[in-house]
């Protein structure tokens, strides 16, 4: 029988496991970390508290995968309508962007000209357009150069480290939903599902509603890992992959090395995730690979590790251009800083996205429908921080942290530094893939070198290097199980499909 090998749990991985021990395939999978679920764990701190890695509710617009979830979280699945918030300017504004909003809480001069910038970009696109290149181009074409500079420029830049001129065009498709003003209009008189267009990005939907497990978003991949072990898989977790051995363009075997935990309690550190393979040793991670290196044979790989450690793992495998390709390609750190509150209650909303703060969005599960992630008389803050790899905010520990942010937090009225009980961080080297300008082309060889590799493919937000949610995520994880199980080539599967719509490669 056909032994598939899945590279890393995270919940991409786990979806193709399940589905193919779902259908009597034996499957293993190989896992660096201590825990399964990659972003979408939920780890435990002192008390039992849990800390996801951000705010990751579900919301698949995939009815397959939304049966999926509420399959696995039958116990308790609870629907939340969406409440996100942006404040800038001293105010809070609804995220995505309404215009009635935006004309409620803007000053009416400031409306104004945002309205004419809008309505003006539109005329000049139709007299004289010019291609979009850039993220800048793609928002300022789309919204006008008044709100770009307002929140969208500023806000890009600080969460990527990167101005907006040299992020592709293509990210601001992938990741900023209703994008063309008119259709913020009409959805800002519209209510529930009959907001949607229809012609939001498959990426960036119009999100309504979202549902989160009440003991944590990683209640879903912990039960899906149960279930590929009932179905007679393997899950193998503190394993750190070293190699893929290939041969005449198929695949034939992993190699790994066993690795220590990544939590650190001296700087109260929950858990990093790390390739391995960085450039840089990530500080505070204490593990390093075993000196005995193991070998699992399979006939197929499902990967979902990142895209440039892949083709690095394939060796010389791998062509030269292709090396050279997926060195182009790089991944922005992220760091999550817990905090467990002596209050029920902190924000006005789900999550609130800010320009002016060490973290740019901030998160309370609760809100999200987390009602026994904590203690009854207590909450749960998640606080995103985009970062630089071993730079002040990567190395800094929990207690550090939150005394910058508690004090934050305490100007904004939402607690005291007294009620702050517990501080918790969880780091990931590759949090965000960056699209810079130009890096279709790196793309366009990585995709067909992989064509070479018919017995092996690649999905997920590392894996094919796109900045997807977990229900995507998912959804590229169940297409690559259908895929195997279909029997079809690659290019019966693909062949014909752009990067941009490909659920796996």
């Amino acid at each position: 029988m056909t032994h598939t090998a899945i590279l890393g749990a995270g919940v991409c991985g786990l979806a193709a496991g399940m589905r193919l021990a779902d259908a009597g395939e034996p499957v293993t999978l190989v896992e660096a970390q201590h825990f399964v679920g990659g972003l979408a764990a939920t780890l435990r701190g002192a008390t039992g508290a849990g800390f996801d890695w951000g705010p990751h509710a579900y919301h698949a617009r995939n009815p397959r995968v939304l049966d999926m979830f509420k399959e696995i979280a039958s116990d308790g699945f609870p629907a939340q309508p969406k409440n996100v918030r942006i404040k800038f300017r001293g105010r809070y504004y609804k995220y995505p962007l309404e215009a009635m909003d935006m004309a409620r809480t803007m000053s009416p001069v400031l409306a104004v000209r945002a309205f004419v910038d809008y309505f003006s970009e539109q005329i000049r696109k139709r007299i004289a357009p010019r291609p979009l290149r850039s993220a800048e181009d793609w928002v300022v074409n789309a919204m006008g150069r008044t709100l770009y500079n307002l929140f969208f420029g500023p806000y890009t830049e600080k969460v990527w480290g990167v101005h907006p001129s040299k992020l592709a065009a293509s990210f601001a498709q992938h990741r900023i939903p209703h994008i063309s003003l008119i259709k913020v209009v009409l959805s800002s008189i519209r209510k529930g599902y009959a907001k949607r267009t229809g012609t939001e990005h498959r990426y960036a939907p119009l999100v309504i509603e979202l549902f989160y497990p009440p003991k944590g978003a990683g209640l879903v991949s912990e039960r899906m890992a149960e279930r590929i072990r009932g179905r007679g898989g393997k899950v193998v977790t503190g394993a750190l992959v070293t190699g893929i051995d290939a041969h005449e363009g198929r695949v034939t075997g992993v190699r790994y090395r066993r690795v220590g935990t990544s939590d650190v309690p001296a700087v109260g550190q929950l858990g990093m995730m790390a390739s391995g393979r960085e450039k840089d040793t990530p500080r505070h991670l204490p593990w390093t690979p075993g000196e005995t290196e193991e070998r699992i044979a399979c006939d197929r790989i499902v990967n979902t590790l990142p895209l440039p450690v892949l083709i690095e793992l394939l060796g010389d495998a791998a062509s030269p251009e292709a090396r050279e390709a997926a060195a182009m390609l790089r991944f922005r750190p992220i760091t999550i800083l817990g905090l467990r509150v002596k209050r029920v209650r902190c924000l006005p909303a789900q999550s609130i996205y800010f320009q002016d703060k060490t973290f740019t969005r901030l998160s309370e599960t609760r809100h999200y429908g987390g009602s026994a992630i904590c203690a009854p008389d207590e909450t749960v803050l998640l606080c995103d921080i985009t970062c630089d790899l071993n730079g002040r905010i990567w190395s800094a520990t929990a207690e550090e942290l939150a005394d910058v942010i508690g004090a934050e937090l305490a100007a904004e009225g939402f607690l005291t530094r007294e009620e702050i009980a517990e501080a918790v961080v969880l780091r990931s080297t590759m949090g965000y893939p960056v699209y810079v300008v130009d890096y279709e082309r790196a793309i366009d060889t990585l995709m067909q070198e992989l064509g070479r590799f018919e017995n092996l493919v690649t999905g997920g937000r590392q894996g094919l290097y796109k900045y997807v949610d977990m229900d995507i995520a998912s959804e590229m994880g169940l297409a690559m199980a259908d895929h195997f199980l279909s029997g079809k080539t690659k290019r019966e599967a693909i062949g014909g499909v752009p990067y941009e719509d490909r659920a796996f490669a």
